[in-house]
């Protein structure tokens, strides 16, 4: 850390607050943080407007972004340079540090920034093995780092861990496939605008929506034809399946929690 400037700390902006290590934002010390919420284009729109006012603060400012866009690195550019420390000689190159927890795209905003593609990414978490220096096309230099999570889970919500699993952070033997795309499924059917986008996804109607005790899982899978010997639906594979075409975005915009959720209890984190 002391070889560093400014801290980039991505986070997926489907799940701003849960996604977050705060043993790794204790670590950073007194370092300036810029807050990425990254995969905006993935996440309601209006919601993360409201993610944006709550977290910006003393620690650094906050940008929503979407890595699909040009126009998006020229801004968070833009950010960096307005941010970099005036105590750095004009002829040494401004010293960057990407963090977060897994998946949330810090490899394709690095490549975003660097120009080409400098570093492997992919859906599983764990693409990124140790940390490694590269050299931005601005000049810049900027230290890669793995996704790193807390040793344990205990004390988060039941919600923000299926949120952790559906956004592809935890590692695929560490939870119930199922379980998560039930409990995903919930969140899309709660809105009027997610639960018409996944309609649209599964050519679903009103009479498929019974409940959300496995009976919704099985019409989409029989919609997907997921079937195994006897004509039965495959749940695991169909699951899969949903979890796929959440984490590229097909099943529409959606946020897995709002600033509303935490009760005022923003303030003390």
């Amino acid at each position: 850390l002391k070889f560093i400037d400014l801290v980039l700390e991505v986070v997926d902006a489907r799940l701003p607050l849960a996604g977050r290590n705060e043993r790794l934002q204790k670590m950073l010390g007194g370092k300036k943080i810029i807050t990425i919420l990254n995969k905006s284009d993935l996440a309601d729109k209006e919601i993360t407007g409201r993610w944006l006012s709550v977290l910006a603060g003393d620690k650094g400012p906050v940008l929503a972004f979407d890595a699909k866009k040009m126009g998006g690195v020229k801004k968070l550019e833009n950010l960096l340079l307005a941010n970099r420390p005036q105590s750095i000689k004009y002829r040494r190159p401004l010293r960057l540090i990407v963090v977060g927890i897994p998946n949330t795209g810090k490899s394709t905003i690095i490549n975003r920034l660097a120009g080409k593609f400098a570093l492997r990414t992919g859906e599983k978490p764990g693409i990124t093995r140790g940390p490694q220096w590269l050299r931005l096309r601005s000049g810049w230099e900027m230290l890669d780092t793995p996704g790193l999570l807390p040793p344990s889970l205990k004390g988060k919500s039941a919600a923000s861990v299926f949120g952790l699993a559906a956004i592809g952070s935890l590692d695929i033997d560490s939870y119930d496939e199922e379980e998560v795309v039930l409990w995903l499924l919930e969140r899309y059917l709660s809105g009027e605008k997610t639960r018409r986008s996944l309609f649209d996804c599964y050519s679903l109607g009103s009479e498929d929506i019974l409940d959300v005790s496995g009976d919704l899982l099985y019409t989409i899978g029989a919609r997907r034809g997921c079937l195994i010997k006897g004509g039965q639906v495959d749940k695991k594979k169909t699951a899969r399946i949903v979890l796929r075409d959440f984490r590229k975005g097909t099943l529409g915009r959606i946020s897995l929690e709002k600033p509303e959720d935490y009760n005022g209890t923003l303030s003390e984190r």
